[in-house]
This record gives C-alpha cells, structure tokens and sequence, in this order.
C-alpha cells in the first residue's frame, strides 16, 4: 500500500449521495457507455456502406465519362485539345474520389468493429462487477485495494 502524504493523511474526501468519494463519482454508468458504443459501432456501418455506394456511383460515373468522352470523339467528331485535357482532368478528379471513397468506406469499417469489440470487452469485464454489487446491495463495488491481502 503507498504511504499517505502527510498533507492529506487528516483530509477526508467528500462524500455523493451513492456513498463514494466525489473523487470517484461519475455521472456515466456502464449501460451509457455501452449505449454509445453501440451507437457508434451503427454510424460507422451506416458510414461504411454510405462511403462503399459512393464508391459504387463514382466508379459507374467513370464508365459513363469514359462512353461520353469516346462518344464525343467518335459520333460528334469533339475532340479538341481543351475537350480532351478538361475530360481528362474530370476523369482523374473522379478515379480520385473513388479512391478516397474506397479508403474512407475500409476506415468506417474498421472504426465500427473496434467499437464494437470494445463494447463487448466491456460488458465482458465489467458487467460481472456490477451484477455482483448489485446482488450483493451495494450501491458501488469496493476498490480492489480493500479487497487484496
């Protein structure tokens, strides 16, 4: 056990309503941070397959430049220096955002599975505790350095 200081050996801390230090008191339970991380792990898929159908509609709309632009050379006899470079700068401008469509849908993907792993890591190693003060009728668990001897 670490030694008091001797500036706060005599100090007793406040005391909450639910019996607990106000040192350690907090206005977030278990069930809240499970209830964000869920709400997380669902923005992330909503983002992910937002991301992938903007990849999806990026690279249809590459397809369809592709058609216009050799539709132009061929039927309509368009095909100008300036017509050229201006469709060819559309077209990279569009291979980019299905890049970064692709990156940002892997990214959400990852994001909502990390939630998610996190949320079940802590209703794993958490909610034995809670459930165990609850049946014991404590309003909180005793830190662990009351109970190691």
């Amino acid at each position: 056990m670490t030694p008091v200081s001797a500036r706060t050996a005599g100090v007793t801390a406040p005391v909450t309503a639910g019996g607990v230090s106000a040192q350690h008191a907090t206005d977030i339970t278990l069930d809240d941070a499970l209830k964000a991380l869920t709400r997380l792990t669902t923005a992330g898929m909503e983002t992910h397959d937002d991301s992938a159908e903007l990849a999806r509609n990026a690279r249809q709309l590459m397809g369809e430049l592709e058609e216009m632009a050799n539709d132009l050379a061929a039927t309509h006899n368009v095909s100008g220096a300036r017509t050229t470079r201006a469709m060819s700068v559309l077209m990279e401008t569009v291979a980019l955002l299905v890049v970064e469509a692709e990156q940002m849908a892997r990214a959400a993907l990852d994001a909502a599975e990390l939630a998610e792993a996190e949320e079940v890591a802590m209703a794993r190693d958490y909610r034995p505790t809670q459930d165990a003060t609850a049946d014991a009728g404590l309003a909180t668990p005793s830190a662990r350095i009351h109970n190691e001897n």
